[in-house]
């Protein structure tokens, strides 16, 4: 029992203010606090800039996810800054422990536990999706700050704050914690799309009254799994084949949750089986929240296991080796701030259609095809039966992304080096 009402009593707070606080109250936090003034002074002379990457959710448990590719894959290619001008440190804490520096990529146990703090000229990146651990530092990071370091934070997409009916209760109240605590403190944004900064700046500004006085920036997505990967995974025997891979497929990746489209899929591969297609669908990501009665459909189907298959606790080796073997990628998501599957599809050369949606159409030019985006079991299924009809005569080219990881970590430190003035960035 009182494990399980420990999430509630940590959150209640926030539940707490999140109910009664209006927006007028909101907008004078975020601009007393942004108002704190910052120690400025030069980086001195032969020192290099620190930066502090924050590693808190994936040095304790990597599950893998697409969120946790993309952390991972930036990490790593951000120890290929220059050395001359940045000192890289891989930086964790949790409930009891503050920001400390870890020694990831190795085991990422604590190299020291003296907590960080900042000085002009350096920078802390909440690179990991840390909803918990920067409420629990709060203070810290603000100390940071206010010692002349610099504040920036990745940002996947606002989707709990604009469409909170397809997460938990609780993840929207950490996820809204979060935000309102990045909006008081950070000099800046990294967005994974157009649409993201788009989407963020609109927020803050209805939120909390911030128009102006950070910094955003664009972080183009690489799309190579192998080059987000440790050393020791990456160099692991590839996993036995847990279904036939010589046979054609249509594959889905991403956590089963609402947002992702699971269900019209399902039901739009139900309809052409009825008509007595042999077209075979695999399913690859983690059980979600909200989708018991998908969870159920999907294992109690008649085709589950034959035509239908689903495989929660593929690892990113089995994943590149599926990647391989499908004959296409179907992206569902109802909305998205990227669509990492999107991309690492088109990175394999793999048709893929999509659902009919702004953040997707940016592809159309890459041959990424398109079903509509409210469109019935039936028609979806046609679609899904052109398209495979399409590879099969070869008539469904697509072209590779030119981005990559590498490419990605030179757009941040480049946004680092960058960044307007501190005494600019105030609300």
């Amino acid at each position: 029992m009182a494990i399980a009402l420990r999430p509630f009593l940590n959150l209640l707070p926030f539940r707490l203010d999140q109910r009664l606080a209006g927006p007028a109250l909101r907008r004078l936090r975020i601009r007393r606090l942004r108002k704190v003034p910052k120690v400025m002074g030069p980086v001195l002379s032969g020192q290099r800039r620190r930066l502090y990457v924050d590693l808190a959710v994936i040095s304790r448990h990597d599950a893998g996810t697409g969120i946790q590719r993309v952390v991972r894959a930036l990490a790593l290619a951000l120890t290929e800054a220059p050395a001359e001008q940045w000192d890289v440190r891989f930086v964790a804490a949790d409930r009891r422990s503050l920001y400390h520096v870890i020694s990831w990529p190795q085991a990422g146990e604590a190299i020291d536990r003296t907590p960080i703090e900042g000085r002009p000229g350096d920078v802390f990146i909440g690179l990991d999706f840390s909803l918990d651990t920067v409420r629990f530092h709060r203070a810290q990071l603000a100390r940071f700050r206010r010692a002349g370091g610099s504040l920036w934070f990745l940002v996947c997409d606002l989707l709990p704050v604009e469409r909170p009916e397809w997460f938990s209760v609780n993840n929207v109240i950490r996820y809204k914690a979060w935000l309102e605590i990045i909006a008081s403190i950070a000099d800046g944004f990294l967005c994974i799309s157009e649409q993201t900064e788009d989407d963020l700046r609109r927020v803050l500004a209805a939120r909390f009254g911030l128009n102006d006085g950070y910094a955003t920036r664009i972080v183009p997505m690489g799309h190579a799994i192998m080059d987000s990967m440790l050393q020791e995974a990456a160099a692991a025997a590839p996993p036995t084949a847990r279904f036939d891979m010589t046979q054609p497929f249509s594959l889905m990746v991403g956590t089963l949750e609402p947002r992702k489209g699971h269900a019209d899929i399902v039901a739009a591969f139900s309809e052409l089986w009825r008509q007595g297609a042999e077209h075979r669908l695999v399913l690859v990501g983690r059980m979600g929240w909200q989708i018991e009665a998908l969870r159920d459909a999907i294992r109690n189907h008649p085709e589950h296991g034959n035509k239908l298959m689903w495989f929660d606790d593929v690892g990113d080796l089995e994943l590149e080796q599926i990647y391989q073997a499908c004959e296409g990628v179907i992206i569902a998501s109802h909305a998205e701030g990227f669509g990492l599957p999107l991309i690492e599809a088109l990175g394999h050369l793999k048709p893929v259609l999509a659902r009919d949606l702004p953040i997707f159409r940016i592809h159309a030019e890459r041959g990424v095809r398109y079903f509509p985006a409210s469109g019935d079991a039936a028609m979806l299924g046609a679609s899904i039966r052109d398209w495979v009809t399409d590879i099969r005569l070869g008539r469904a080219a697509v072209t590779a992304p030119d981005a990559n990881w590498k490419k990605s970590a030179s757009v941040i430190l480049d946004a680092l080096d960058h960044q307007p003035e501190p005494a600019a960035l105030t609300a």
